[in-house]
């Protein structure tokens, strides 16, 4: 679904400058459907041989989570750059292997934090690094779909996934969050996962859309409930090397009303709130509420993927530095295996 909807557009948008060579799938039938879909000359059934016969100087990882780290060795001893769809992988040990892997490579791993590249999402930066919230010392952030289970491939299986719902959408949350918040270092957390609702079959009419797959999706893999063994819905709270702390909730299916949660950011000097942007603050005498006039980004689906293969081409040429960077990656995984953990053994961990 990513790559036909995010990755394969993005990279075509700049045609002048890249060409689409390759697409490779252990179903080769999907590899050849997408590549004639997109006019892409050679498809494969092994990566390796791909890589081997084409030499690409970069390479998209868009399997499930628990091969992008053999998929990111492979391209980055083939010579290639890469950029791996989020959660980089499911623990912090394969993470920070593939990290490695690039130095010694001397090639870049970046990670698709798209989200990062909205103008509302830039804009807030901005005014973070500005000082205009002061101290932060308390944030919360919440994706909470109400029905909303990736059904189309294997997100709900956690051989291929390492996890559900948190690792799925709450890793752009947080990336998020801590990102505008200047990437503190997280040294504790405390989570609890639940399994209530996915794992039976309601019956519900549902939508590709509402799972976050409003297109892409040309042959999905039979959905079946019962095997649904990931999270459908995690919350946590995380405390921070200054002393901020964190709120986080994130679920696939919940009693919530259609569009509830958001992101919050709380200084002494201002908050932030967000869709729209608003900066939350006092003048003189008054409370006021701001909300910058933020350029609207275009209507195309993923489209933070095209911000970020654009500025990944430039990083690749030495012309920008990479936006995600490798120890902010590493303290979202961090946080994220230390969520789990927390849950599996029912006590606050430190990190």
């Amino acid at each position: 679904m990513i790559a036909n909807a995010g990755h394969i557009p993005a990279w075509r948008d700049l045609e002048d400058e890249v060409e689409v060579v390759g697409v490779a799938n252990i179903h080769i039938g999907k590899a050849e459907e997408t590549a004639e879909r997109y006019d892409i000359p050679h498809a494969y059934s092994d990566s390796e041989r791909m890589l081997q016969e084409l030499q690409p100087d970069i390479v998209s990882i868009c399997t499930p989570n628990a091969y992008h780290k053999e998929g990111t060795l492979a391209a980055l001893t083939a010579g290639a750059h890469v950029l791996c769809e989020k959660p980089v992988a499911p623990s912090y040990e394969d993470a920070k292997a593939m990290f490695e892997a690039a130095e010694e490579a001397d090639r870049l791993l970046c990670v698709a934090q798209t989200i990062r590249f909205s103008s509302e999402n830039m804009a807030a930066k901005e005014i973070a690094e500005a000082g205009r919230l002061g101290d932060i010392y308390y944030a919360e952030t919440s994706s909470m779909r109400r029905r909303g289970v990736p059904t189309w491939g294997t997100f709900h299986m956690e051989e291929y996934a390492g996890g559900g719902a948190l690792c799925d959408i709450g890793v752009h949350s947080l990336d998020l969050l801590l990102w505008i918040m200047g990437s503190p270092r997280v040294v504790a957390a405390s989570g609890q996962t639940y399994t209530k609702l996915a794992n039976r079959d309601e019956g519900l009419v549902t939508s590709l859309a509402d799972s976050g797959a409003p297109v892409g999706v040309f042959t999905p893999r039979p959905y079946d409930h019962r095997e649904f063994d990931v999270e459908d819905m995690a919350a946590g709270f995380l405390r921070l090397e200054n002393g901020c702390t964190i709120s986080l909730k994130a679920s696939w299916a919940a009693n919530v009303p259609q569009g509830y949660g958001g992101t919050i950011i709380l200084g002494t000097e201002g908050g932030l709130a967000f869709n729209p942007l608003t900066l939350i603050s006092t003048m003189d005498r008054y409370q006021v509420d701001v909300k910058p006039k933020v350029p609207a980004d275009p209507d195309v689906p993923f489209y933070g993927h095209w911000k970020l293969t654009a500025h990944f081409l430039r990083a690749i040429k030495g012309e920008e530095e990479l936006l995600v960077k490798k120890e902010e990656v590493l303290n979202v995984i961090k946080a994220l295996e230390g969520l789990y953990r927390s849950a599996e053994e029912g006590r606050e961990v430190r990190l």
